[in-house]
Order: structure tokens, then sequence, then C-alpha cells
């Protein structure tokens, strides 16, 4: 865990922070000397080898990178990165005080990425900016794993897929940034049994602004979790269900969708829905679909604009097949999952089920992003 931590630690001061404040947060941790020394050998800077993108050019964007580190064999690595939208600002080119307009998403990142996420920082729980620019968990044991953590934090953008994602809106529609919000840059990298990270990790995130002149309509997100799942030994297939009502009076426009599961899960699919029946939509709604596990396939504008009706919204399914645990978790591990997770299973029902969760090789999840306009306050997820 130290080696991890430190690494990344120190590649986010290489961007974003001083070793000044790298001192201040790490100051009483025993990995502090391999912290300062351990990434360049003392009195040297961190160094963040490997770039993967370019920044955009100053006052045309700003980059977002988790610099270079290790995944150990064996582990299940997420980091989270804070990031004020203020500083950022002022580092790219921008006024300090100045709102920033996004328009255009670059994302890259190393083999061996679960999933890259990006979210603004609202209620604070267990992940709180003030304990570190960067917070680890190794094989989901710290608060940077637990998505109840960032129940309400708005997506920004996501990534599931491998090489370099470009995504820009359509015309006139742009997500703003204040600058007293802090951004949380979630990366997952995984080196066991499903996945491996045979070259390192990182993530490098370019987003670029637009000019507040051609605004039209303000971007809207969705990050639903569907937290009650259960694939047990005895019923090995089943489905489960989520909505998203969005209270708009007049229609909106889906542009982009994708979900998320681990290797249990065989379909994801995702349906306009008119936020009144109670049964899935029929096959004509859909609008998103995927067999694929570990790269999901991401649909965007211009190819997906799929428009909901007034007070409607996004109803999706995830469909699982159970399979046996690897020897390491076994029947035993995931019935202590189902015992302290979401469903508080007493002893008397365990039978070896995949719950939600946080690691890739003994729990599962059941995730929807979403990107619409125009963007809605009142949005409800069940």
């Amino acid at each position: 865990m130290a080696e991890v931590y430190s690494v990344a630690a120190a590649q986010v001061a290489y961007s974003f922070i001083t070793m000044g404040t790298i001192q201040k947060w790490a100051r009483g941790m025993a990995f502090v000397g391999y912290l300062l020394c351990g990434v360049s050998g003392c009195g040297g800077e961190p160094h963040s080898t490997g770039a993967l993108l370019a920044p955009p050019p100053p006052g045309e964007g700003f980059q977002l990178s988790t610099g270079d580190f290790e995944v150990p064999a064996g582990t299940d690595v997420q980091a989270c990165y804070f990031f004020k939208v203020s500083d950022l600002a002022e580092k790219f080119g921008y006024a300090s005080s100045s709102p920033l307009l996004l328009h255009r998403t670059q994302i890259a990142y190393k083999l061996g990425s679960h999933h890259m996420n990006i979210f603004r920082v609202r209620t604070i729980k267990d992940l709180d900016p003030a304990n570190g620019a960067v917070q680890v968990s190794q094989n989901g044991d710290q608060a940077c794993a637990f998505s109840q953590n960032w129940s309400d934090w708005p997506l920004v953008a996501n990534n599931q897929l491998p090489g370099d994602f470009d995504w820009a809106y359509p015309d006139g529609v742009g997500n703003e940034l204040q600058p007293d919000e802090t951004l949380m840059l979630q990366s997952h990298y995984v080196n066991a049994t499903s996945q491996a990270t045979p070259d390192g990790a990182r993530a490098d995130v370019n987003l670029w602004t637009m000019p507040r002149s051609e605004l039209k309509h303000s971007l809207g997100t969705l990050f639903a979790t569907k937290q009650s799942i259960r694939i047990c030994q005895s019923n090995p297939t089943p489905a489960f269900s989520g909505t998203c009502q969005i209270n708009s009076p007049e229609p909106v426009h889906i542009i982009g969708a994708n979900g998320h599961f681990h290797s249990r899960g065989k379909e994801f699919g995702m349906y306009a829905w008119d936020g009144k029946t109670t049964e899935t939509p029929p096959d004509s709604q859909r609008f998103y679909r995927s067999d694929v596990w570990d790269e999901p396939p991401m649909l965007r504008s211009p190819e997906l604009d799929t428009e909901l009706p007034p007070f409607g919204g996004v109803w999706y399914t995830c469909a699982y097949e159970w399979s046996p645990p690897k020897p390491s978790v076994g029947c035993a591990g995931l019935n202590k999952l189902d015992q302290e997770g979401e469903n508080k299973t007493p002893d008397s029902a365990l039978d070896c089920c995949y719950t939600f969760g946080n690691t890739v090789d003994g729990a599962e999840h059941c995730n929807s992003f979403v990107y619409y306009y125009p963007k809605q306050d009142d949005v409800r997820c069940f």
C-alpha cells in the first residue's frame, strides 16, 4: 500500500501541487521518507515521464493528470485526485476567478484501467479533499473505493475504453465549472486475474473550453448505481433495473451514454422512458446496449441523439450470470461482503452471492453514465 500511495502522490505533486504541500499532508506518515526521496531521490523533483496527451494551449482548456504510478501484481487500485477549478484556471491561462465552460473532452490512459471518472465534489462523507490531494484505495479498502461517498457528486466525464477518447459536444452545448468548485478524478487500475496492467498506470485528461457567447444549452449528466444487486449460486441469471426521471417540462436530448458492470455482467441496456410506466420499455425505445464488461462501448453524438419526452427519463437494466469466485476470494469472501454490504444479509440466507462492491474479482456493479441537454436540476434516480 505504501509504495502505490507514495508514487501516486508524487505524480499529483508534479502536475498541480508543490513539494511543500505534500510535506504538510504527508507529515507524520511512516512512509514520508519514501514519498519525498523514493521516486526521484532526495533533493530531486518528482518526475512524470510518460505523458499521453499534450495539454491544450493556454486559454483553450486545461489538463488533469495522475502522472505515472505502479499497480503491483495481484492488486486492484482506485485513486482519487482532487483539483480546485480556480487553481486549474490560473495554471492554464485563465483568470482564477473565471468560470470555465467545457465543450470537448480528451482522455488517454495506459492499458489496465478498469475505468476513469471525473466528478464535481458536493456533499462530503468519508471522502474529503481536506484529507489529501490524492487518496488511494488498494483492494477496495479505503474511501476512494466506495461510490456512496460521491452519491450526489455530478458527473463531468468518464471513459472505459482503451486508446484515446475525443468527444466534442454538439454546437452550443457546454458544461460550466465555477472557480470555487473542486473536481475529483478517480482512476481504477486492476492487475489481477480478470484484468492486467502490463506497463504501469497513468491517465491524462484534456478538458477544452468554449466562449460564453457560443453557449445555447447547458450540459446535464447522470451517474446512477443499482446497489441492491445480488447474483447468487442458487439464482445464477438474475436481472435488475433502475430508473432516472428528468423533470423537465420540455423534451431533453441524450447525447452520450455508457454502462458498467464486472465480469458476471452479460447485458446492459438503456431505454427512453416516459416517466410513468412500471415495466421495461419496448426494444424500440432502447438507445444503448452492451454485452462487454471490460470494454463497454460509449455512444455519443453525433451518432447518439435520443429525445426524451417531457418529464421522462432513462430506464436501465443489468443482466448477469453467476460464476464461481476465484480461490483467493471463495464463497466465504463473497458471503462476508454480502453481510457487510447494502443487503446486510443474515447467515441463514448467505448463498455465495456477488453483491455491489468495489473490487473486480469479488463484487459487481450496475452503473449508468448519461449525458444530455438542456440540464435540469430536478433529477430523481431509483
